[in-house]
């Protein structure tokens, strides 16, 4: 698992950086809103499916504020 980089710490019981855990959040959020609205109506992802991805993504986001908040 050494080779996934910072996902290597999280394997082992470790934590991962907040830049990435704010990065995977804001990245993976816009690409699924961008995607939804980008769509033609007969293609359009589920609403449902995109409202749980927001709210996977928010956990990752607030991760990554609350490592960068509470570190002294």
């Amino acid at each position: 698992m050494s080779f996934l980089g910072p996902v290597a710490n999280a394997a082992q019981g470790g934590h991962a950086s907040p830049v990435f855990y704010l990065a995977v959040g804001f990245a993976i959020l816009g690409a699924t809103w961008a995607g939804y609205f980008r769509r033609e109506n007969w293609k359009r992802m589920n609403l449902w499916v995109v409202i749980g991805i927001t709210a996977i993504c928010a956990m990752f986001i607030f991760s990554g504020f609350s490592e960068i908040f509470s570190q002294p």
